[in-house]
């Protein structure tokens, strides 16, 4: 069985390993969100050119359906930008976030928000390292990965959610595009 030194650096191993995740995920995000932006800008200018005034190659009723199709684009793009905020930014505590979070012991020195709130001032704060030992370290650490984990788990479901959304974004504006540049085109000829 592994010494409290040697289990207390496989869980640091574990925790940096989480937070290079964490932060990939984010980096991730960000690519999404880019991309959406990006999206909405070419929504942005077909849909001006349909509102500009009616194209007379171009009868309303095409004119609506090509503009409700580039509206649920930007609906999508919408949605997949919630999604992909949710990744960078968890909206609510981890202990709030989780249904046992509040019956996890505190994880002290390891979760900056444990150590916040119940550690007031520098003396505090001083005095718990200077008393915390290796059980207790190693029960914080195991928390705070076990807290890593799951929120490393809750991100990443919250990028592919917000790509796949962005995926379907991408096809709507691409079909409403084509539709409506096939239809002018096709009048023109």
């Amino acid at each position: 069985m592994p010494e409290p030194a040697e289990k207390l650096a496989l869980l640091r191993w574990h925790l940096d390993r989480y937070d290079r995740l964490r932060a990939s995920t984010a980096s991730r995000a960000s690519v999404v969100l880019s991309a959406g932006a990006i999206l909405s800008a070419g929504n942005a200018v077909v849909l001006a050119r349909l509102i500009d005034g009616p194209d007379p190659r171009l009868d309303d009723g095409l004119a609506l359906l090509f503009g409700a199709g580039l509206l649920t684009s930007i609906g999508l793009v919408v949605l997949s930008l919630i999604f992909a905020t949710g990744v960078l930014v968890t909206p609510k505590a981890s202990r709030d976030t989780f249904t046992d979070g509040h019956d996890l012991p505190l994880a002290l020195t390891f979760n900056p928000s444990d150590t916040v709130r119940e550690l007031k001032t520098y003396d505090a704060f001083k005095t718990s390292v200077a008393h915390q030992g290796y059980p207790g370290m190693l029960e914080a650490a195991q928390v705070e990965l076990w807290i890593g984990i799951r929120q490393h788990r809750l991100r990443y479901l919250r990028l592919r959610s917000a790509a796949r959304v962005l995926r379907w974004a991408a096809v709507v504006f691409l079909v409403s595009l084509a539709g409506f540049v096939i239809t002018v085109l096709s009048e023109t000829l």
